[in-house]
């Protein structure tokens, strides 16, 4: 599921305890610290051009973060 490209983190686990939890840089095209140019990377027939939403992979943060154990996504 993911690459190993990651850092640990010092948090545990809500789900199944495990610790440490991985985490990395997103890795959504065009998700440039949490915000997609949807103009560029989705639609430009839709969006205009500068028009920014939220990555729906990292949800605005910039950064993935899940359970390596029971593969729990950490996204806020």
């Amino acid at each position: 599921m993911f690459d190993d490209d990651y850092e640990l983190d010092d948090e545990a686990c809500p789900k199944c305890g495990h610790s440490p939890t991985h985490s990395r840089r997103c890795t959504r095209m065009g998700c440039d610290d949490g915000w997609v140019d949807m103009h560029e990377y989705d639609d430009p027939l839709w969006y205009d051009e500068g028009e920014e939403e939220m990555c729906r992979e990292c949800y605005g943060t910039g950064v993935e973060r899940w359970c390596p154990s029971c593969g729990l996504d950490l996204a806020p």
